[in-house]
């Protein structure tokens, strides 16, 4: 098997990578739930992409699993490692309060 043309290692890559785009627009002051709720559905989307770049829509277990595999890698690595690696500070960084110089 050669991970390049796996459409599953694909959105597993790109699921644990999502953490950091999503830190870019979550804000530090946002309650859990919707904190939650935006990277639920920014990595599904990413897993949904990932299925149509590669034109695997069509294999709807394909498709099932490389969106949830892209859901459960963002959530995963976002408490197991980017939390700690500084997501947390490029959401404070990215902050409108701080954009604007408050």
């Amino acid at each position: 098997m050669n991970i390049l043309t796996d459409t599953e290692a694909w959105g597993l890559l790109l699921g644990a990578l999502t953490p950091w785009a999503t830190s870019l627009i979550q804000q530090p002051d946002w309650s859990k739930g919707v904190r939650t709720l935006i990277g639920t559905v920014v990595s599904a989307t990413v897993g949904i992409v990932t299925v149509l770049a590669r034109g695997d829509i069509a294999h709807v277990q394909t498709a099932l699993t490389t969106v949830a595999l892209a859901v459960v890698a963002s959530k995963t690595f976002y408490d197991g490692l980017w939390q700690y690696a500084g997501a947390g500070a490029l959401e404070r960084a990215t902050a409108p309060d701080r954009r604007s110089g408050w």
